[in-house]
């Protein structure tokens, strides 16, 4: 693949676990899992700050105790809340836990040609694995990817438990406040694997997907995203 449409970002240097940056550009991290936030554990067992410094950053998680969704974008970290009134309340940095986090620091990113028939997050998970490896990508492995652009409609949740009860699946569906975005220009952040449903991405879903307006005003995990006039697909370059 021709390298001409490589986004790289204004920082470089990638530090991965096990290989230098020549070998591998990325390397996909976790901690915690969502199924042991279902099955009732809530705390913020994931600190930020360990993270603050690490350049390059891309993550996402529930911030601790369910009551707010924390989305890392270039190394800026996004932490959105229910406001008292209804609406969305933002703060940022990293002086925040996370139930559970997914995280990878990826230096270059490159453009990728969507399908004409990817057209929302269903079929964007459906394609996937088969655009990852046109573009070099093992995709048995987990890999982050990005969607930058301004998508007709986008549904998502903040998390917000106020029950005080032991948490489930059916009071974790309670907690979350929908909100929805249209023809609004937004930041994608989202993580595939085939492999970690329920540790990292939701049980239905091989994708977790978090979304920051591109003003900053708005951010939270997505439902659903409709895009039929195409959006801008981002994939790291491997």
């Amino acid at each position: 693949m021709s390298n001409d449409t490589t986004v790289r970002c204004s920082i470089g240097g990638c530090s991965c676990s096990s290989s230098s940056a020549e070998e591998k550009p990325f390397h996909v991290k976790w901690q915690g899992a969502q199924r042991d936030v279902l099955g009732g554990d809530i705390r913020g067992h994931v600190d930020l700050e360990p993270l603050a410094a690490l350049e390059n950053l891309y993550g996402l998680g529930p911030l601790e105790e369910v009551k707010g969704e924390i989305t890392i974008i270039d190394s800026a970290a996004t932490v959105a809340r229910v406001a008292d009134d209804g609406g969305i309340a933002i703060t940022t940095g990293f002086s925040h836990r996370a139930c559970f986090l997914v995280y990878s620091q990826v230096q270059r990113w490159q453009k990728v040609v969507l399908p004409e028939e990817v057209i929302d997050e269903k079929t964007l998970e459906t394609a996937l694995p088969q655009l990852a490896a046109e573009y070099g990508i093992d995709s048995s492995l987990p890999f982050p990817f990005l969607l930058r652009g301004q998508p007709d409609r986008l549904v998502f949740h903040v998390l917000n438990k106020t029950d005080g009860l032991t948490h489930s699946p059916e009071l974790h569906e309670k907690a979350k406040i929908k909100f929805t975005l249209e023809d609004t220009g937004i930041e994608v952040i989202g993580f595939y694997s085939s492999a970690h449903r329920g540790i990292f991405t939701p049980g239905h879903s091989a994708i977790h997907i978090h979304v920051r307006s591109k003003d900053g005003l708005a951010s939270g995990h997505v439902d659903t995203l409709s895009f039929p006039g195409g959006i801008d697909l981002f994939l790291p370059f491997a």
